[in-house]
């Protein structure tokens, strides 16, 4: 009380008064709280009167795309400030190679391009990819079956029927029926795996299953072929003069067994989209329908292969992007969990509070 006195006196004092008022002066009036200075806007957070208070960000600015109030320090300036940058830029000296240079290194580059091949290859995208495919499949069974129907008139005008049933067509098509088949059983055995270490109890699922997994992540270290000849030594010596005296013969040490652990584990499918794309284009079914084809029902038989096509490329782009919006939705129902009951409770928004006087404790320094 006695400092809060001597402020007042000293604040009294400075203040121009007459004298001829001195005791009839006024009370003081109320002292009121300064406004508290917010960190956004032209001020960096880092600036803030508190490390408790907190600002909310700014959408607005962020939405336009407006420039940021505090421009990053320019390199090789002494002072930190936050200035903005000068628009002197250094130009920057580039050596260049010589011719010289240019062909010594030119073998070295060769080698390096090599050996990033074919990851260098500029490829289209998978699904381009399995519809150029698929279109070169489909062309050379239109040229396999044009030659068949060709040979099979000049037969007719002839009059010379042949016998042989393997020519140039029969291995090509046996190719593309094959590769037709591999490409199915390679998209239908993609798979994921993935394993949960803090499931005990089965999961309904018929990919999923108990195995033995090794937690080990440094796998063991072998003994050394010097150790391995001692020890088969010391076995021999010691086998042989305990089948000398009668006794049982030693046992062999046995290796050091890894830590292991009952894991739930699941296979999922993980197919591509290259052989998904060429799936739908040719699948073994395309390719029985131009066996079957001919001369007389190559209109129906187009028909029902573009059917078959459009309804399997339908089926698997719309089971695509099903699984898709799962996976969005579950990551949106996750961040609205977070954001309306995680992080409330664990970030909460804190202002600072000042704590002034009551006007009753207020002294008035012109009272005896």
């Amino acid at each position: 009380m006695a400092l809060r006195r001597f402020a007042q006196q000293n604040n009294a004092t400075a203040s121009p008064r007459t004298p001829d008022t001195h005791a009839s002066a006024s009370p003081l009036p109320t002292p009121s709280t300064p406004r508290t200075r917010l960190s956004y806007g032209h001020r960096s957070p880092a600036d803030t009167p508190s490390i408790s208070s907190s600002v909310p960000f700014d959408w607005e600015a962020a939405r336009s795309r407006a420039p940021p109030p505090y421009a990053t320090p320019i390199k090789g300036r002494k002072s930190v400030g936050t200035g903005t940058p000068s628009k002197q830029i250094r130009k920057a000296v580039i050596r260049k190679k010589n011719l010289f240079e240019r062909i010594k290194n030119f073998p070295s580059a060769i080698a390096f391009e090599i050996a990033l091949f074919p990851h260098n290859v500029p490829l289209p995208t998978p699904k381009t990819s399995a519809r150029i495919l698929g279109g070169i499949i489909h062309l050379l069974h239109f040229l396999i079956l044009a030659n068949r129907d060709s040979e099979e008139g000049w037969d007719r005008i002839s009059g010379v029927r042949r016998t042989a049933w393997f020519d140039w067509t029969t291995p090509i098509t046996l190719v593309l029926i094959f590769s037709s088949v591999l490409n199915t059983y390679y998209m239908c055995t993609q798979t994921k795996n993935y394993k949960f270490h803090r499931r005990s109890e089965p999961i309904a699922s018929p990919h999923a299953k108990f195995v033995t997994t090794t937690l080990d992540l440094d796998p063991l270290e072998l003994p050394t072929t010097a150790q391995r000849i001692r020890s088969n030594l010391w076995y021999a010596l010691s086998y042989s003069w305990r089948f000398l005296f009668g006794m049982r013969p030693p046992k062999r040490p046995l290796p050091p067994k890894e830590k292991t652990s009952r894991t739930l584990e699941m296979d999922i499918w993980d197919p591509k989209e290259m052989e998904l794309e060429l799936f739908s284009i040719y699948s073994p079914a395309h390719a029985l329908l131009w066996l079957a084809m001919g001369s007389s029902n190559w209109l129906i038989s187009v028909l029902i292969m573009g059917l078959v096509g459009i309804q399997l490329n339908t089926l698997t782009h719309s089971y695509t992007q099903l699984l898709k919006d799962k996976q969005v939705l579950s990551a949106e129902t996750m961040k609205e969990y977070n954001d309306i009951f995680v992080n409330p409770r664990l970030n909460p928004i804190r202002h600072d509070v000042a704590v002034m006087t009551h006007q009753s404790e207020v002294v008035n320094v012109w009272e005896d």
